[in-house]
């Protein structure tokens, strides 16, 4: 039996604020469907406890079957890109990789998102007189600040910030600079995580936050380009959102990074292959030649490839055949 130690499920913590007003909900992994709501054992809970034992008896936990299926067809998973980054640990004595939510403040009504992220998606359905069940927008910058101040955060080496859209305000940047503070050495070896739809700048004086990190890496979010753009990606331009990224890759710290995240879906199956074109010619590494990667991941939900009715499976075939 091959080992499939996983540092996500030994070092990594997801802590939602997003869902409700006064809870806090936790989980190992961002690509973990379930969430269990704490109190105060946030890093120790028997929940994890269990799940970190059934993973050193190399067992692969229900959930886990995002990356139990890549690495089947023996593709890349996040289990096997963390492991290259962070190596084997274990009882350790807080995270080695955080993912915090605690703000739905976005910009765009995205066809594969929902109003559960996105006030804007909110503002549209509420102007629609269409109803829905969602957090109201209420941000907790101030709890999400209280609760890193309770963890031990010696280990930390990645913080991914997770919207809404977080270039917008300056909520996710008062965390950032609560943890330049908080983790010794942060400008030697943390690295944080910037999730982003690319339509917003980055003002200057955000930029002294920027070099106290080892790396500040921008995942920016394309699903296509031009029209499939700006269907998918309602209502950014994609004119607009390209001038704005390529200004941001010629006028960032040097310590930036940049990584083109797609969400593949029943929208862009057929298309992935412009997108990818797009980002060789144009996006292939930041200013100083430091490669920009382009990553795939598979919508959830309505809009996921399971969903492919026959007559699109059909299509694809005949395309193929071609």
């Amino acid at each position: 039996m091959s080992n499939i130690h996983c540092p996500m499920i030994h070092g990594g913590l997801q802590i939602n604020l997003k869902k409700d007003h006064d809870k806090i909900y936790v989980n190992q992994c961002c690509l973990r469907p379930e969430q269990i709501a704490v109190t105060d054992n946030i890093w120790n809970n028997e929940y994890f406890d269990t799940l970190r034992k059934k993973n050193d008896q190399n067992i692969w936990d229900n959930a886990c079957w995002t990356c139990r299926a890549n690495e089947k067809v023996n593709t890349p998973s996040l289990r096997t890109g963390m492991l290259e980054q962070f190596g084997v640990q274990t009882n350790l004595s807080g995270p080695v990789r955080l993912d915090l939510m605690f703000d739905i403040g976005c910009n765009l009504a995205c066809r594969t998102c929902g109003p559960q992220l996105s006030t804007f998606w909110q503002r549209h359905l509420k102007e629609h007189n269409i109803k829905f069940t969602s957090p109201r927008p209420v941000s907790r910058v101030d709890d999400m600040i209280d609760l890193l101040r309770t963890l031990d955060l010696s280990n930390l080496g990645l913080v991914v910030f997770c919207g809404g859209e977080t270039l917008l305000g300056n909520g996710y940047w008062q965390v950032a600079e609560e943890l330049a503070r908080l983790v010794p050495n942060a400008n030697e070896k943390l690295i944080i995580s910037f999730q982003t739809n690319g339509t917003q700048t980055i003002d200057k004086d955000y930029y002294d936050i920027i070099e106290k990190f080892h790396l500040v890496k921008l995942h920016i979010s394309l699903d296509g380009i031009d029209k499939r753009y700006n269907y998918l990606r309602w209502p950014a331009d994609w004119n607009q959102t390209t001038d704005n990224i390529l200004q941001l890759k010629q006028n960032l710290p040097v310590n930036v990074m940049f990584l083109i995240e797609e969400t593949v879906s029943i929208f862009n199956l057929y298309y992935q292959h412009e997108l990818a074109t797009w980002v060789e010619q144009n996006f292939k590494t930041n200013r100083l030649g430091d490669a920009a990667n382009h990553t795939r991941h598979m919508a959830e939900g309505i809009f996921g490839i399971h969903n492919l009715s026959n007559d699109y499976i059909n299509s694809m075939d005949l395309i193929l055949k071609k």
